[in-house]
């Protein structure tokens, strides 16, 4: 978690390849060192063999140098010769100092060779610890030396491990060196760093949080040129497309949810379409079917009560009575059937709807079933014209009234129920404007017992209803949905249980 960010990457990575570069540094400069001192002390060795060895068989040329004729030239201006061992013709044998005895053998080896040859001798021996890794412990260095008239060789054998102990001795000031570079570095590679990346990344992402519109966003402040400006370009190009890429999407789904809203009102008027048509002819055939036998069937009765015996039966009088209503109530069910079958052309003409109201506010007002309803108006509408039917529009008040009189007779406001006509004006870039043209808004509300909202959607379908069995047919609403649809209009319902209904027609009104 703690190396996610940007920063922190950089600063691990930078110290890792500082790092690497310090260490790489450590190792060169002690190589280069240690090569150094190797030929420091290499050619330190053969002047030392060429200053007493040659000297030797220049003073002794004549035979073989005489025992005790050379001086132990060991001492301590050079403690790291370990050993010298020389030859002379006819093979004389001098030996100074102790020869390490692993090493005893290739000695002898090298300084014969180099005698028997007159060729120079040089090779490692041995292993001690170096500085990374293990290395030679011993140099073995054999020169031939030539008098006048004699040959010989001579032998050096060298300790490096002195060196080494020099050189792990500098390579820990090395690395403390390098190490005080690498913070050194790392802090300044760092700063630089954040001045050059950290910032300016830091500022786009400012900058990309707060923006809103393409024209909020800054231009860089470098060089247009440099990558920086060029991602500034780049968010310039994105946000430009991101902002008509929207614009497109919010305009295809409005336009999608539009159509989606008109294929969804088209599909329920085409159910509700096919389902009339077939309900209308089923119903023709019904209504002519029963018609004939019920006429025949109030006939009888009406012969039965003129009888003389059931004119004095009052019990008879009363039975008869009671089948010729319910007689009459099938009969009412089957005209209705035939008006909602029946596809006559209706006689549209200018209809003044204000007039209308009155008209059928008037006729409800003797009704029983109004006796305890307050009927109210409230005509706004200027223009209350309408291309329509007068009858059949007047039938589908009669059918909302009704429907809104039962609705309040069965509610808790049975006692004091309020049915509201009400009028308005619709312009035509209202919603509900018909046709988008100016528009008339008939209402129809009270405060009855209102409608379930699963039910809003079944409420125009024939025969559906939710009066009780035997106090409503399931036609009225179905009736008046067609009569307004054939006036190029559109009803609507909004209902709330126990609060009421308002169902709303609209229709085109009239210009002339």
């Amino acid at each position: 978690m703690i190396f996610r960010g940007l920063k922190a990457q950089l600063t691990v990575n930078l110290a890792f390849f500082l790092l690497f570069a310090v260490l790489l540094t450590d190792f060169v400069v002690i190589r280069i060192i240690e090569e150094k001192l190797l030929q420091e002390r290499i050619q330190q060795s053969r002047e030392f063999l060429k200053e007493i060895g040659g000297g030797i068989f220049e003073k002794h040329s004549s035979g073989k140098i005489p025992a005790g004729a050379v001086k132990n030239p060991l001492n301590a201006a050079h403690p790291w010769i370990v050993f010298g061992l020389f030859f002379t013709e006819p093979g004389g044998e001098i030996r100074f100092g102790r020869i390490p005895p692993e090493t005893l053998q290739d000695v002898e080896q090298a300084n014969k060779a180099a005698f028997a040859s007159s060729e120079n001798q040089r090779f490692f021996l041995g292993h001690t610890w170096g500085v990374f890794w293990k290395q030679a412990k011993y140099l073995v260095i054999s020169e031939s030396f030539s008098g006048s008239q004699s040959i010989g060789a001579a032998t050096l054998v060298v300790r490096l491990d002195d060196i080494y102990a020099h050189l792990r001795q500098s390579q820990k000031i090395i690395f403390y060196y390098c190490l005080a570079n690498l913070f050194i570095l790392l802090f300044i590679g760092m700063l630089r760093m954040n001045r050059i990346v950290i910032r300016p990344i830091r500022r786009f992402i400012r900058l990309t949080d707060d923006l809103r519109s393409t024209d909020q966003f800054p231009a860089y402040p470098g060089k247009r040129s440099s990558e920086f400006g060029q991602l500034s370009n780049a968010i310039h190009r994105m946000a430009r497309r991101i902002e008509e890429d929207k614009e497109r999407i919010e305009s295809s789904l409005h336009s999608l949810e539009k159509v989606h809203a008109d294929l969804k009102n088209t599909q329920q008027e085409m159910i509700r379409a096919e389902k009339l048509a077939s309900i209308g002819r089923l119903s023709a055939g019904i209504a002519h079917e029963i018609g004939n036998p019920v006429g025949v069937v109030l006939g009888y009765l009406g012969l039965l009560k003129r009888q003389p015996a059931f004119k004095e039966n009052p019990a008879g009088q009363e039975y008869i009575e009671r089948a010729e209503s319910e007689i009459n109530r099938i009969n009412t069910i089957i005209r209705q059937l035939l008006d909602f079958s029946r596809t006559s052309a209706s006689e549209r003409q200018v209809v003044f709807v204000h007039a209308l109201l009155k008209d059928v506010r008037q006729m409800f007002s003797h009704q029983p079933l109004m006796g305890k309803i307050s009927l109210k108006t409230d005509l706004s509408a200027e223009n209350d014209k309408v291309y329509a039917d007068y009858q059949q529009l007047r039938q589908v008040l009669i059918n909302l009234l009704i429907n809104a009189a039962d609705s309040i007779s069965v509610s808790s406001n049975s006692d004091n129920g309020e049915i509201w006509l009400q009028t308005r004006d619709i312009p035509k870039t209202d919603e509900n404007a018909v046709n988008q043209s100016p528009s008339l808004d008939l209402t129809v509300s009270d405060n009855g017992t209102g409608i379930a909202r699963e039910e809003i959607d079944n409420i125009f379908d024939p025969f559906y209803t939710t009066k009780e069995p035997g106090k409503g047919t399931g036609l009225g609403l179905s009736v008046s949905y067609m009569i307004i649809e054939q006036f190029g209009g559109a009803i609507r319902v909004n209902s709330i249980v126990n609060q009421g209904t308002a169902l709303s027609i609209y229709l085109p009104a009239a210009t002339t």
